[in-house]
């Protein structure tokens, strides 16, 4: 039985890994099949890797975010929930993979993590109102869209944009979305764990100081 630590233990961690940190999220909410997540992480890895291995030749940057394409948003449908968009499942990774459904961050983060497991180095990309995947070994990286199948973008931000997110700040976006979905369901304690697991991330003084701001709002709401 896989274990995952407590979300505060995790988010602790500087070289904490996405999915370990994704599903130490998921777990304060609701009960998660750990060991689950992870070996469906390890056999999309597996499918990417006898693709690549096999009908897919040709090196390169391209050729390895395409096997990741085809396999994920092609062979299993991974895709964005436009019909229940806001429902806090769509943050749960273990959930999401299951499904097959979700918001495009956690989408991203099936994408990195597959990735990584066969040494392909993708990263998230949040930009305002949505969240892409990049392969930064060509300059300009290359771009897709997890949310629409894994269809590749061409994006006209700036460079500061298009840069490989952090963990910590994929999983505090994660947080912000979890806050705001359970704020507009009324469920006021949810929104205040979310808020208060926030709190647990590395972060600018200014940034906690909202934060915490944030947190007492929705305390006296609920009181």
């Amino acid at each position: 039985m896989t274990l995952i630590p407590a979300f505060a233990d995790v988010a602790a961690q500087p070289d904490a890994s996405l999915d370990v940190i994704a599903l130490a999220l998921a777990s304060e909410f609701r009960k998660v099949d750990a060991a689950g997540a992870l070996q469906a992480l390890d056999d999309l890895g597996d499918e990417v890797t006898h693709l690549r291995h096999g009908t897919l030749s040709t090196p390169g940057a391209e050729s390895e975010l395409d096997a990741c394409v085809r396999v994920l948003g092609g062979t299993h449908g991974f895709t964005g929930d436009r019909e229940h968009y806001d429902d806090p499942a769509n943050s749960m990774l273990d959930v999401v993979l299951e499904t097959r459904r979700g918001l495009p961050i956690l989408l991203a983060v099936v994408y990195v993590e597959v990735a990584r497991r066969v040494g392909i180095p993708l990263a998230g990309v949040g930009l305002s109102g949505h969240f892409y995947v990049g392969h930064f070994g060509p300059d300009p990286p290359l771009l897709i869209d997890p949310f629409a199948g894994g269809a590749f973008v061409d994006l006209d931000a700036g460079a500061d944009a298009n840069r490989p997110w952090r963990n910590h700040e994929i999983v505090m976006r994660m947080l912000n979305n979890l806050v705001g979905s359970y704020q507009r369901r009324g469920e006021y304690d949810a929104a205040i764990r979310a808020a208060r697991m926030r709190l647990t991330l590395p972060a600018s003084r200014r940034l906690r100081d909202h934060l915490r701001s944030e947190l007492v709002a929705l305390q006296a709401r609920l009181n």
